[in-house]
């Protein structure tokens, strides 16, 4: 009978542990549920009357390895420009896209930014590694203010030089069917051709730009100063 009793009695402490473990252990796996509201406001697109869009400089070096961009006429309430030079390269004979980019703040809006179209390794005095065959590329800006609102623009861009402008006898921006019928006195000068933010056109050059224009295409479009392949072509229509 004793025995009986003590049996009984261990079963039951068993029960009673195994009980007490499975409640336990079930608290303990289950995992405690947070609720977070994450609130995020999204960019928005703006768009920029004609008096209000900023104007383009891109000007190549002497020696066509880097461009130097600066930005004027810039609305007060843009903060920041994030900007993307995409160009193809020739390494070998075979094309390899490459690219620049980096953000300008209000506080450099006063100075240029130089885009090397190449590698520099500066560890020990600088050594440059200049990217060959660049004909031309798209620049995209993006301009940011404090509020997240933000304006993109983007433009092909094309880069020669004075030997291949005589030679042919003419400047082509092909993706804006641009074409700047005429030649150049300069014999080593580098230019580039693109469409500025504004309503135009503008091409600069790391010489002086003189030249004689025969011709613009299309029709529409015009320059005052026929003299000089450089300056801003305006749009008409």
């Amino acid at each position: 009978m004793k025995k009986s009793i003590i049996i009984f009695i261990s079963i039951g402490v068993v029960i009673l542990v195994s009980l007490i473990l499975f409640f336990t252990l079930n608290k303990k796996n289950t995992p405690e549920t947070k609720t977070t509201t994450k609130t995020t406001k999204a960019s928005k697109k703006i768009e920029l009357s004609a008096d209000e869009k900023p104007y383009i400089n891109l000007i190549p070096t002497v020696d066509g390895h880097t461009l130097s961009l600066k930005i004027t006429q810039i609305p007060s309430k843009f903060t920041s420009i994030d900007y993307e030079l995409i160009y193809t390269a020739k390494d070998e004979n075979i094309e390899i896209e490459k690219g620049v980019s980096g953000t300008i703040k209000n506080s450099e809006y006063s100075s240029a930014k130089d885009l090397l179209l190449g590698t520099a390794s500066c560890t020990n005095g600088c050594k440059y590694k200049y990217d060959e065959g660049v004909t031309g590329g798209i620049l995209t800006l993006t301009l940011a203010t404090d509020n997240k609102e933000y304006v993109a623009y983007e433009t092909p861009f094309v880069l020669t030089n004075s030997a291949d402008i005589n030679k042919e006898k003419k400047i082509s921006l092909t993706e804006e069917n641009f074409i700047i019928n005429g030649t150049v006195t300069s014999k080593s000068d580098f230019f580039i051709a693109f469409k500025n933010f504004q309503s135009l056109y503008s091409v600069f050059s790391s010489g002086n730009g003189k030249g004689k224009i025969t011709s613009i295409e299309p029709t529409t479009v015009t320059k005052t100063d026929l003299t000089s392949i450089t300056g801003d072509y305006t749009i008409t229509q």
